[in-house]
């Protein structure tokens, strides 16, 4: 056993050894393909999932989709806003280019 102070920095971080339900769906291999080729200023994505959907992959909560998406854009730095919201038990998810300046 050992003890030491170290920075936030330091610490090791867990690694995810699994894939994301959402990650092995269609929809997420489409939807990469469009972020890598980038959009346009005018331009959006948009994802509907069903319950149907949600039973056949796997996935309980609108969330967990919309943490994954937003980790992906923060982790590649992509210049898009991102919004996620549920109507008649339909999940949405949008993306669309950032109306904000990018910071260098």
């Amino acid at each position: 056993m050992a003890y030491n102070k170290v920075h936030i920095s330091e610490l090791p971080k867990k690694v995810r050894r699994a894939v994301s339900r959402f990650e092995r769906t269609p929809e997420w291999k489409l939807l990469k393909a469009d972020l890598e080729k980038g959009l346009r200023p005018k331009d959006a994505i948009s994802i509907s999932i069903t319950e149907d959907d949600k039973a056949k992959y796997g996935i309980h909560n609108r969330r967990t989709i919309a943490r994954f998406l937003q980790k992906y854009l923060k982790t590649n730095n992509l210049p898009y806003d991102f919004r996620s919201f549920t109507k008649h038990g339909i999940d949405f998810f949008m993306i669309q280019h950032s109306s904000k300046p990018t910071r260098s």
